[in-house]
């Protein structure tokens, strides 16, 4: 989940002036400086519990509605849990050995899933600086930390050992940005998730921008992109969207999954590159 002022805030609701495309001369405005960061504000024991079918136990999650909407579990970062679960009961090479990354991730739900899911994935949840603790923590509830183990003292060497690591990793990672420095393997990533990252207007192209520089044209790779439809501006946003992807309607979902989540207003597509 992207860090946005409240979405029913008056400046929430301002239309962007600044660019339309990725293509645009105009230099695109950093993220921060859209969307300032702003101080915790709920107690550290405020936690959720999502149940999610395929999965053992319940996925815990510390929440934080301080920083904005980004500490908080909604609804489409749920259906987009159920969905690759569901998926990968059928075809658990949909994340086998595969890099998967999560944006606007807030509290980490689904690249935890899918970490969860299969061990031998490769996990990146990013979001805001201010809300790298919350998705650190919340990976290492669900996802513990091997534990070190030392060496035996009847060996010649004082160096520990570690059996396993986690496979969840919590990284910085500001739309519009560039995506060169940063510490996840851009051009290995193989799957790209993400779940309500559409009502922060003024954010759109720099969404779109990160988008395409996941996506470079003639890459081979899939988008899984959900969200909750609010208000017009959506519009906006996916017809901006549509220049640099084609948008497809989930359709392979389990049964009776779509008719339910789409009362709620919530929608899943999957975007391909348009060449």
């Amino acid at each position: 989940m992207v860090l946005v002022p409240d979405p029913a805030s008056p400046r929430s609701r301002s239309r962007s002036s600044s660019v339309s495309t990725t293509n645009s001369d105009v230099a695109l405005p950093s993220f921060a400086s859209l969307a300032p960061s702003r101080p915790p504000t709920t107690v550290a024991e405020e936690e959720t519990r999502v149940s999610i079918p395929g999965l053992e136990k319940k996925v815990i999650l510390k929440i934080d509605a301080g920083p904005g909407c980004g500490g908080v579990a909604w609804a489409a970062g749920e259906v987009l849990s159920r969905y690759i679960s569901y998926r990968y009961s059928i075809d658990p090479t949909i994340l086998r050995n595969k890099k998967v990354l999560e944006l606007g991730s807030g509290t980490g739900l689904v690249g935890i899933v899918a970490g969860l899911l299969d061990p031998s994935s490769e996990v990146w949840v990013t979001d805001q600086e201010i809300l790298l603790d919350l998705m650190e923590i919340n990976a290492e509830l669900n996802i513990p930390s091997p534990i070190p183990i030392p060496t035996p003292t009847w060996t010649t060497s004082n160096i520990t050992s570690v059996i396993g690591r986690r496979n969840v990793h919590a990284v910085e990672l500001n739309w519009g940005e560039d995506l060169s420095d940063s510490d996840i393997p851009i051009e290995e990533i193989d799957l790209v998730l993400a779940a309500d990252c559409v009502y922060f207007e003024p954010a759109f192209p720099l969404l779109i921008k990160t988008l395409c520089d996941l996506a470079p044209v003639g890459k081979e790779m899939d988008i899984l992109f959900c969200w909750k439809k609010r208000r017009n501006a959506d519009k906006r946003f996916f017809s901006m969207l549509k220049k640099h992807f084609d948008q497809i309607t989930i359709q392979d979902d389990k049964i009776g999954e779509k008719d339910m989540y789409g009362k709620q207003g919530v929608s899943l597509i999957k975007l391909v590159r348009r060449k």
